[in-house]
């Protein structure tokens, strides 16, 4: 009894714990962010929704135009899936247009979970590879990150 009271404790203030992160983590990055480094052409590959609504928080911080910043999303794995399937990512979407971020998603990701191409937002480009695309954008002076 007391080993099952004793778990159930730990489960809720990790839960709380979790909660309370991960409301920090997105008040932090309500303000601007600055960007010290001297390149400014960056690109992310994301494979995940909560990553994905992560990254456009942050482009949205670092104000590409105002800054001279080119930034590409390039949309991977089960993300490709809820890209097209998920409604409530076109706020998302919307956001990441406004900001001056470039969609960019992986058409073999598309092809193995069998999405449907003309569901996709037309403002959203279509790469044969992604992974491919990601060398192709490093050679071309991009940092790239895979998240």
């Amino acid at each position: 009894m007391k080993t099952n009271f004793f778990s159930l404790l730990i489960l809720i203030s990790s839960l709380i714990f979790a909660s309370n992160y991960s409301n920090a983590q997105s008040q932090t990055l309500g303000g601007k962010v600055e960007y010290k480094g001297a390149n400014k052409k960056l690109a992310v590959m994301i494979s995940d929704v909560k990553h994905f609504k992560v990254t456009v928080e942050t482009v949205e911080s670092l104000k590409l135009k105002e800054n001279g910043l080119t930034f590409e999303i390039v949309i991977v794995g089960l993300l490709a899936k809820e890209i097209v399937e998920n409604k409530e990512l076109i706020k998302i979407i919307d956001r990441s247009e406004k900001s001056g971020a470039k969609l960019v998603i992986c058409e073999y990701a598309l092809d193995i979970l069998k999405v449907d191409k003309s569901k996709l937002d037309k403002r959203i480009s279509i790469t044969p590879n992604a992974l491919i695309y990601m060398f192709e954008l490093n050679d071309q002076g991009y940092n790239t990150l895979v998240y």
